[in-house]
């Protein structure tokens, strides 16, 4: 007979706030976010695409459809008033975090329909863009070690760099 390992306590949060998000996204949320008409309802998290432990304070943040969301009491708080499709989220150490994914629609700054890699060095509140920017659309990073692996899923090509993501 086959002996199940134990899970490290860290999968069973993350399992757990999945599935407090999850239920969190079937709520109307009719709050407006900063910058947004009054008028027009907070659209919530949209499906997710990742989920990560932030090592600075051990919160769980979630990618959404619709942003990057704070995992908190059976809530998702959004953290900034930003309404990015952000996919291909990994946290890659104390307040750090890397994306892709897609402008939001409304998005005046909007150059490209594609974010390319983007970092945020402050828990998801503000991002830069790394690389990249118009001609990747990463929708899978994961760290391993020093080397960072993203699958763009525009041209199908697997992208690996030791450098932090800037090439």
């Amino acid at each position: 007979m086959t002996r199940l390992p134990r899970r490290r306590p860290r999968a069973l949060i993350l399992l757990a706030a999945a599935g407090l998000l999850l239920a969190a996204c079937s709520a109307t949320d009719t709050t407006a976010g900063a910058g947004q008409d009054s008028a027009v309802p907070d659209p919530g998290t949209g499906h997710l695409h990742g989920l990560g432990v932030d090592p600075a304070d051990g919160a769980v943040y979630a990618a959404g459809h619709h942003g990057v969301f704070r995992l908190d009491g059976g809530e998702a708080l959004r953290v900034a008033d930003r309404y990015q499709d952000t996919m291909g989220f990994t946290v890659t150490g104390p307040s750090t975090f890397l994306a892709g994914g897609h402008p939001a629609p409304a998005d005046p700054e909007a150059r490209s329909p594609h974010l390319g890699l983007i970092r945020s060095t402050d828990a998801g509140r503000t991002w830069q863009t790394l690389s990249a920017e118009g001609e990747a659309d990463f929708h899978s990073l994961v760290q391993a070690g020093k080397v960072l692996y993203a699958f763009d899923s525009q041209s199908g090509r697997v992208w690996a760099g030791t450098d932090g993501g800037r090439s």
